[in-house]
Parts: C-alpha cells; sequence; structure tokens
C-alpha cells in the first residue's frame, strides 16, 4: 500500500466532491447542505486540528480600529478573542490563521472582488501589542494565510493577468495580497516568500511573485494537491502563532469609556 497515493486520493475525491454536490453527501456524511461553500468549511473544520475553529462570514479587526471587508472563511486558534454578532463573526487579527474568500467563478470581475477583500484585511504590524519586551526582533506578518478559493475560474494566464493589473494599479503591501490562489480540480497560484523561490528547473524567482501549478495533463490530481496545500500552510501559521504571547489589552484599551 502507498500511503500518500492513498493520501493524494483521499483529498482528490475531496476536491471532486466540491466540484459535484450530487455526491457530495457520500463524501460530506455530516454536512446537510448541498452548498459548496458549506461542504468547504466542513472540509476544513473536519481536517484542522481540533483546536482551530473554522467559521462562516467573518470580519478581520485589529487593536487599531481596522476592519476587514465580508471574509467568507476564517480559521482561529481556541485560545483568539472573537465575538458573533449574528449572522456574521468578528475575530481579532493575532487570532485568525487563515482567510478565505470564496468566488464560484474566478475570471475579470470576481477576481479584483478577491484581492480587494483579501486587501482589506489588517496587516500584522512588526511588533504586536505586548511583544515589545518578549522579541527583539520584527514579528513575521505572513502569519495569517490569505487564500482565495475559486469552484471553477478562466484559464490560469487570464487570472494572472488580471492579478498583475490589479497590483499594479493599486498600491497594496506584499504582506496583504494572497498567499494562495485555488481554482478547484483546475490549478493553483502561489505566492512566494520574501526569500523567492526556485523552480523545479532551476529558475530562480522574485520574491513576492506570482507562480502557477497544476495546469499540465502529467498532474491530474491537482484538486487533492490543492486542498493539502491549503491544510498544510494554515497549520503552518497556527504552529506558528503558537511562539507568539499575544496581550490582548491593546483590544481593551480601544473601548470607550
Amino acid at each position: 500500500m502507498d500511503i500518500y497515493e492513498n493520501l493524494l486520493n483521499h483529498y482528490q475525491k475531496m476536491a471532486k466532491a466540491l466540484e459535484n454536490t450530487d455526491q457530495a453527501s457520500k463524501v460530506f456524511p455530516a454536512s446537510d447542505s448541498a452548498r459548496r461553500q458549506d461542504l468547504l468549511k466542513h472540509f476544513l473544520a473536519s481536517h484542522l486540528p481540533p483546536r482551530l475553529h473554522v467559521t462562516g462570514e467573518s470580519h478581520i479587526f485589529d487593536s487599531e480600529g481596522n476592519v476587514s471587508a465580508s471574509i467568507d472563511l476564517a480559521v482561529s486558534s481556541d485560545l483568539a478573542l472573537h465575538y458573533q454578532h449574528p449572522p456574521k463573526n468578528f475575530h481579532c487579527l493575532e487570532g485568525c490563521h487563515a482567510s478565505i474568500v470564496l468566488e464560484e467563478r474566478l475570471d475579470g470581475h470576481s477576481c479584483i472582488d478577491a484581492l480587494q477583500r483579501i486587501a482589506s484585511i489588517p496587516v500584522m504590524p512588526e511588533v504586536p501589542p505586548g511583544l515589545g519586551i518578549l522579541f527583539a526582533g520584527k514579528v513575521q506578518n505572513n502569519m495569517m494565510v490569505r487564500a482565495v478559493f475559486a469552484f471553477d475560474g478562466a484559464d490560469p494566464e487570464e487570472v494572472l493577468d488580471e492579478i498583475d493589473r490589479f497590483y499594479s494599479e493599486n498600491q497594496v503591501a506584499d504582506s496583504a495580497r494572497p498567499n494562495l490562489v485555488i481554482v478547484n480540480n483546475r490549478y493553483g497560484i502561489m505566492r512566494t516568500g520574501e526569500q523567492g523561490a526556485l523552480t523545479a528547473d532551476g529558475c530562480q524567482l522574485q520574491p513576492n511573485s506570482f507562480l502557477l501549478f497544476g495546469c499540465v495533463p502529467t498532474e491530474p490530481k491537482i484538486g487533492g494537491y490543492s486542498l493539502l496545500y491549503l491544510l498544510s500552510e494554515i497549520q503552518r501559521a497556527a504552529a506558528a502563532a503558537t511562539n507568539c504571547h499575544i496581550d490582548y489589552g491593546a483590544y481593551l484599551d480601544q473601548l470607550p469609556l
């Protein structure tokens, strides 16, 4: 038995279910909804560590009063401050490990909408509240995974052109751009880190540039790979956050008296 082949097949089955909701009940038996947004939420909740919570429509806010636009799915820690104001959820920035914007189809208009909503999420300050004494250096501001997930989309070249055009016309910090863009079962786009990246054929990519993956015939199970990639990135962000001691007193200081 090839454990990795079985693992990939498992996630590919999940990707297929997100593509065909008629078969979803066989793959997501615990979900009573046929909406693909709810199925993705259920998938994340059932595959991430138990201490992480997945919520629907949410807003991310920081201790300086900045509040994001509506985010479709958010993943937060069980130690994070958050509150519900139905039907929306609110999460403090330091306790949110992933923000996911969903689009039915990723094309020109929806791509701009997704990038605008991702850009609206506050950026982690260089030294979050309460960390000045504990840390001598800067804290990484990429501790949150910012992702766009689409159930269908235009050709990857068109989407990449839209991304490039959007950032050429709008001033958006690198850390406020998506780490990952997934078009289910078709392709993915990842953003390289601050050190850039090296491709399989030895080509050096610039820092914070967008790299396409999974759109060639030799990668037929890209849906499973993309879902596992998303999970691993969220788990990485959550694990990194456990090394930071956040002082939520900064939020208390913002309350009007």
